[in-house]
């Protein structure tokens, strides 16, 4: 497949595949990514219609969008009559293959596109995916910052809220670098046109999306993508720890390990031996693309944290409040109680589960001082095993948050206040928030609210 050389090409080609061709967007959503999508297709001529489960209400701000572009909706609900009759799909990423009308339109040859494969296939730069189950955010910031600050042409896209990464094909050129977010369901995308980054960046595996994937097996394939279509001359920049997957395949491209001890000095704002692991990975890449070692190690030692991932948000009244909404597995919830270890913890956990196994974090669960819970069917699963191993330590479950916010700030300034030491309070779920928010970061963003309140900064 020959490449075009800049973006004037790229869409004059696709103005020309795209003008007049009547196009099904599945999944419109709220973070910006259906949208973009849609603003992109109507440049091209083409005649769109949006699909997607969720209401006008839940989708208001995402339509209040593409109110001018005069498209169609189908709301609540997915016919298949508008799948078959479609020239070109368009599916989102959390929308599943074996969704009805996907599977029909696929039976009568109609083209099932996504949006990072897309991009990734007429991109005239070149592409660095970042996957993994934890620290896919800070890696790929990490590295897009780097070559910001080293003079590279360079932009961000993939799985960023409010940005729109196919419409960065009205600007990359050849000369051009794109740093994607890739996580494993626009990956699925990648395997069906058989492409890989020209570097692939593989944070680690753990279990994660078993409430979408039937098994780990599954979840694994899809995040093979990012490497498994690479050519000479591309790089896989891997955590040692998955060596083994690495050992099976028989690749084209270089391959480079890392490991937390492979970063040469301490992060000076970053916790947790996880970010040394994400700096090591940014190092490595770093190297790759020609940044100077020294300058490198500098910039990554100082990069600061990202919202709602151990965000120190708070530090008061000997209460230190801490973010980490982003948290919707168990292990991340580990890795926070890791990363303050040995300090007194009052930790909000819980929601919406994954069907992801649960047993280590109850083993490390003791580590806090206080559990206050949020209502949702994971909490139930772990409800009995925390009500037996911390007994009178447990606190609701409750239905609102702001309510289990206070009593958690309460708890800790109480236990601060009695031990005369800094008590560490903690919003790592390990839990998605699907019952009572959009999404993590609409999470995140309540409780960061809800502390300004409660610290008299609102």
């Amino acid at each position: 497949m020959i490449k075009l050389k800049n973006m004037t090409q790229v869409m004059e080609k696709l103005k020309e595949e795209f003008r007049g061709k009547k196009v099904l967007v599945v999944g419109l959503g709220v973070q910006g990514g259906g949208v973009g999508v849609i603003k992109f297709l109507a440049k091209l001529g083409a005649k769109i219609k949006v699909t997607d489960l969720k209401t006008e209400e839940q989708l208001k701000e995402s339509l209040s969008e593409i109110s001018h572009l005069g498209i169609d909706t189908v709301l609540g609900k997915h016919d298949v009559e508008d799948f078959i009759s479609a020239d070109i799909i368009f599916k989102g990423p959390s929308v599943p293959w074996s969704l009805p009308g996907i599977i029909e339109a696929e039976k009568r040859g109609i083209p099932i596109e996504m949006e990072m494969s897309f991009f990734s296939v007429n991109c005239p730069g070149k592409i660095i995916g970042i996957t993994g189950t934890r620290g896919k955010s800070t890696t790929t910031m990490m590295i897009y910052k780097l070559m910001k600050k080293n003079n590279f042409s360079v932009y961000l896209g993939g799985n960023i809220p409010q940005v729109s990464t196919i419409a960065l094909l009205e600007t990359v050129t050849a000369n051009d670098w794109v740093v994607l977010e890739l996580p494993s369901w626009p990956l699925s995308g990648f395997h069906r046109k058989k492409i890989s980054p020209h570097i692939a960046v593989f944070t680690n595996f753990y279990p994660d999306h078993l409430n979408y994937y039937k098994t780990m097996d599954d979840y694994l394939y899809d995040k093979k993508a990012i490497y498994l279509y690479q050519k000479s001359g591309d790089y896989l920049v891997i955590n040692y720890s998955l060596r083994n997957l690495v050992e099976k395949e028989s690749l084209r491209s270089k391959v480079i390990y890392f490991s937390a001890s492979d970063f040469p000095m301490p992060l000076k704002r970053l916790l947790g031996s996880h970010n040394l692991e994400n700096a090591a990975a940014c190092q490595k890449t770093a190297e790759i693309v020609g940044i100077d070692f020294k300058k490198a190690v500098e910039f990554i030692s100082d990069f600061n944290n990202l919202p709602f991932r151990q965000e120190v948000i708070a530090n008061k009244e000997g209460v230190v409040v801490i973010n980490d909404s982003a948290s919707t597995m168990p292990i991340a919830t580990i890795k926070a109680l890791e990363t303050y270890s040995g300090k007194p913890i009052v930790l909000i956990l819980g929601g919406n589960s994954k069907n992801l196994p649960y047993d280590e974090l109850l083993s490390k669960i003791n580590q806090a001082e206080k559990v206050v819970l949020l209502t949702g069917d994971f909490t139930d699963k772990i409800l009995p095993s925390l009500k037996s191993k911390l007994t009178d330590r447990v606190r609701g479950p409750f239905d609102n948050l702001e309510e289990a916010v206070l009593t958690a700030y309460n708890e800790a300034k109480n236990l601060a206040s009695t031990r005369g030491e800094k008590v560490y309070l903690i919003f790592s779920p390990g839990a998605t928030s699907f019952a009572m928010f959009r999404n993590e970061f609409h999470r995140g963003d309540e409780y960061n609210k809800i502390i300004g309140k409660i610290l008299g900064d609102e």
